[in-house]
């Protein structure tokens, strides 16, 4: 699973009104399939990350299951592959890291 991570230890998310949130800034997400129809609130302890899918109403992720342990973070993105015009590789010197 490829998830984007929203919110790392310390952040608060809040999702409402087709908006997500963190620490009470909106998120600009030009990437995102539909706005969510969800809401909630969470809060990001030490150790766990917060993840959503682009896909919002349909993913798998944070907002259904709950918070992800970094330690279960095993990878990161390379390739951007979907749509095709976007193909590219992932710069990753270009991207802030946010678990160990």
């Amino acid at each position: 699973m490829i998830k984007r991570i929203i919110g790392v230890p310390g952040d608060e998310i809040r999702v409402a009104d087709g908006r997500v949130k963190v620490n009470d800034v909106s998120l600009n997400e030009p990437y995102i399939n539909a706005e969510p129809r969800y809401s909630g609130e969470w809060s990001v302890p030490d150790g766990y990350l917060f993840v959503l899918g682009d896909n919002r109403n349909d993913s798998s992720d944070s907002h259904a299951w709950g918070l992800l342990p970094e330690q279960n973070v095993i990878g990161k993105a390379i390739l951007i592959y979907w749509p095709p015009p976007d193909w590219a590789m992932i710069n990753h010197m270009d991207i802030a890291v946010a678990a160990p």
